[in-house]
């Protein structure tokens, strides 16, 4: 027997794939914006909103923290909809898709886009509609990541550094040298060492969570972090610089 669910009740996904996204709000606002857009010409009623910042379309569920706490309000709250700004945004995985909205229906929920693609109901044409906008979705990525690995491979290729510099460091003469934001990330990682959460470091520090958590993972604890400078610098002079930044040693 199907659960009973609210039709009018609604629960919200957003995503953005970039840490800079996820930092700037870029992408997010307009996600959101649209959503609520959406409820309210719709009648329906957002009991919450949960976002995966940072992270891939093409990521596992179990990387989708903000995806599986969504899929638990909607349990939880008994809401009729998961509702997306769009179906990319959901995620780029077509399994992955066609796996929430299996567990959406055995809830008794079905999964809403606010830009329609094929979701407005399940006749057999929007059922066509929506698994053909999630194969083109998956081949733009796909496309997307084959640009991405041979244009890396080239910069690899001419010795120059790939990849955005994590938050603390920018790039000189191909290396990794501190920046203005490397005392609050050494900081960061000596708040986290000594057991505090991830609320009570963002009161400390006025990042958002998404960001204190990239930083834990990207370096785990304060002496990796110096000895990322120790590596990357051709001289102790760049170590010294670091220190001097934060007044520790």
């Amino acid at each position: 027997m199907t659960p009973m669910t609210d039709p009018n009740l609604a629960v919200a996904v957003l995503r953005v794939s970039t840490n800079e996204q996820a930092e700037s709000g870029l992408g997010l606002e307009a996600q959101e914006a649209s959503i609520r857009a959406y409820a309210s010409a719709n009648g329906l009623e957002l009991v919450s909103i949960h976002t995966d910042a940072g992270v891939s379309g093409r990521a596992e569920l179990t990387d989708r923290p903000g995806l599986v706490a969504a899929l638990g309000e909607i349990v939880s709250r008994r809401a009729g909809v998961l509702l997306v700004a769009k179906l990319d945004r959901l995620a780029r995985d077509p399994f992955l898709v066609l796996t929430i909205e299996k567990v959406l229906k055995r809830s008794g929920a079905r999964l809403v886009s606010a830009a329609g693609e094929g979701t407005q109901g399940d006749d057999p044409s929007q059922v066509l509609m929506r698994h053909i906008l999630m194969a083109v979705g998956a081949h733009e990525a796909a496309l997307v990541s084959s640009r991405t690995k041979a244009a890396l491979q080239a910069k690899k290729a001419r010795g120059e550094r790939i990849g955005r510099p994590p938050k603390g460091f920018k790039v000189e003469a191909g290396v990794l040298v501190p920046n203005e934001d490397f005392p609050a990330v050494r900081r960061c990682l000596e708040l986290r060492e000594a057991g505090l959460t991830y609320r009570a470091i963002q009161a400390e520090l006025g990042w958002n969570l998404n960001t204190i958590r990239l930083v834990v993972k990207r370096w785990n604890n304060s002496k990796t972090l110096l000895a990322a400078v120790v590596q990357e610098a051709p001289t102790m002079s760049r170590l010294d610089a670091a220190l001097a930044f934060t007044g520790g040693s």
